[in-house]
């Protein structure tokens, strides 16, 4: 009856990068490999959020407050005024717009102990200010 046409691969120009995987049509599925055991120190159970890389829990730092919602005209200065009063400041950073030269809405404090870092961060959010510790 008909002339009977040849299936084509569906992206023809991945199979010089990918041959094998284009002509395979089973799915894949790693092979099972045994979970390390809980570390010490941990309960088990549940979900932790924020974790990235590998399944590894990121560090929260104990002294570096990150702050948002700052306006464009924030300073290195600004930041300074703004955390003095929590405790004493390592460093201070408004991440600024190359091109503009405007922060562009946040920045970085760092404290010399965790204690002045955890008082800033209540006192900021109690007041209306964006501030969290920095992973």
């Amino acid at each position: 009856m008909g002339k009977r046409l040849e299936q084509q691969p569906m992206y023809p120009h991945y199979t010089y990068y990918y041959p094998h995987y284009l002509q395979t049509k089973q799915s894949y599925a790693p092979p099972p490999q045994p979970m390390a055991p809980p570390s010490p120190g941990t309960t088990g159970g549940g979900s932790h959020g924020g974790c990235h890389g590998g399944g590894l829990m990121e560090q929260l730092s104990k002294t570096n407050l990150y702050i948002r919602g700052l306006p464009p005209a924030t300073t290195d200065q600004d930041l300074i005024k703004l955390c003095q009063p929590y405790g004493k400041i390592v460093s201070t950073k408004a991440i600024l717009d190359k091109n503009t030269n405007q922060c562009k809405g946040y920045g970085f404090v760092d404290f010399d102990s965790p204690a002045a870092a955890q008082k800033a961060v209540a006192s900021l959010k109690a007041s209306g200010v964006q501030a969290q510790m920095a992973k």
